[in-house]
């Protein structure tokens, strides 16, 4: 038995994974490219970071509103042509973004580029559900998350290098980013229906033993979950799940509020465009060290809740850091970046093994996007706040202890959670 387990999840891992995660990679390059590109185009288009965080976070409004739709869409359509259709869309916003002109239409093409990326992370933690037991489920969310901080660790030098084409064929430097960092996700739209498989029973590349089994493995866990569980509806009133949906939440003002930002606060220091670029890569390499490391040291423990809140206050200590420092201490400041970008990410994978406990199976698509979607309400909110406390107090030292403070209270939330388990069990 344990040989056909391994034989099948590897030949799962490598079929998924590889795929899922790339375009996870090209996701978040289209998502956050823009904080490269804001260290030219600012000045082009005349914004302020006020501004800028309005049109950054843009994209937020229309990705928190259009994730439940978009799953609904996937639960009907299948994955393999919803994701193909999602990958598409998103391509053609980023590159569309090369073409805005002012405020208005660049806060208009993230609202767009919001809406075409919402049925994508979602949308794959679901999909995940269906391919890997829960065993499993964790090391391969956190190589597919890991996959998405790859492209922040690749994705600062590939967008400062594309910066130097400034003027060349007459298009700016920025918009350079867009057009070229967009033509990636349309071709995966067109490999995608090539690649993955709706349900276990299509798993052509398995053998039939192996499709059997994984199966079997997947129908007993959802018979386990079927009794006493969370539907949809309860879940939203339930206070384990809104807490886990406030933690995720304050999580989410750490990841934007560094990621849209990290570029021009390096820029503050000094460095050139390309430099800033390099230098941006490496606490988001900290960060994929992290979603390796905690996801593995997780699915070997079994442990889950401290393997998120304790990166949440390394997070805490590295903003904090980042604040005290920024202004007198530089090199010691791009440290704590190092330690706030390894917390911050090292969160992700697991966290979404706390949710998905609370959830039965008929809620899992649902349930995934909305802790996903309400959470996402700080990718707004973050740069929004930090841009409007940056313009405030003339600096990026308050708004990173603001966070700092965020990413502890991230931590409560989640700790709280056993607490209030145990309380409604006692009731019930």
């Amino acid at each position: 038995m344990a040989d056909i387990e391994f034989s099948t999840m590897r030949k799962v891992a490598w079929r998924l994974v590889p795929f899922l995660g790339l375009a996870y990679f090209v996701n978040a390059l289209d998502r956050f490219n823009v904080s490269i590109a804001a260290l030219t185009m600012n000045k082009a288009l005349g914004l302020s970071a006020t501004t800028y965080g309005l049109g950054a976070g843009a994209f937020f409004w229309s990705y928190v509103l259009f994730q439940l739709p978009a799953n609904a869409a996937l639960a009907r359509i299948g994955a393999r042509r919803w994701l193909a259709c999602v990958m598409l869309a998103w391509g053609i916003c980023s590159t569309c973004t090369a073409f805005v002109t002012d405020t208005v239409s660049f806060v208009g093409i993230r609202f767009l580029l919001g809406i075409a990326e919402a049925g994508y992370f979602p949308g794959v933690a679901w999909f995940m559900t269906r391919w890997f037991p829960a065993r499993h489920r964790g090391r391969a969310m956190g190589l597919f998350y890991a996959c998405g901080a790859g492209a922040s660790v690749l994705g600062g030098p590939l967008s400062g290098n594309l910066l130097q084409l400034d003027g060349w064929h007459g298009v700016a430097g920025w918009q350079w980013v867009f057009l070229i960092e967009g033509v990636p996700a349309v071709i995966l739209a067109a490999i995608c229906p090539f690649m993955l498989r709706d349900s276990v029973a299509e798993g052509t590349f398995l053998r039939a033993e192996e499709r059997d089994w994984l199966a079997e493995r997947l129908a007993a866990e959802n018979r386990e979950k079927a009794g006493g569980h969370l539907t949809l509806i309860q879940a939203l009133t339930n206070p384990v799940v809104v807490a886990m949906i406030a933690g995720y939440a304050l999580i989410g003002f750490g990841v934007y509020g560094k990621n849209f930002f990290l570029p021009l606060m390096i820029k503050g220091m000094g460095f050139s465009d390309l430099t800033v670029g390099y230098l941006s890569a490496l606490p988001n390499l900290a960060g994929c060290v992290a979603m390796i490391l905690l996801s593995r040291s997780s699915d070997r423990t079994g442990e889950r809740l401290w393997h998120v809140a304790a990166p949440c206050l390394i997070a805490s200590f590295g903003l904090m850091l980042v604040g005290l420092t920024l202004h007198n201490y530089p090199m010691v400041a791009l440290v704590a970046y190092c330690i706030a970008g390894f917390g911050i990410s090292g969160t992700l994978p697991t966290f979404w093994n706390l949710p998905t406990a609370f959830l039965g199976p008929a809620a899992a698509a649902g349930g995934i996007a909305i802790v996903n979607s309400i959470g996402n309400v700080s990718g707004y909110a973050a740069p929004q706040l930090v841009g409007v406390v940056r313009d405030y107090t003339g600096g990026y030292e308050v708004p990173m202890m603001v966070v700092s403070v965020f990413m502890l209270a991230a931590a409560g939330a989640l700790l709280l959670t056993p607490v209030l388990a145990a309380r409604q069990a006692r009731v019930a």
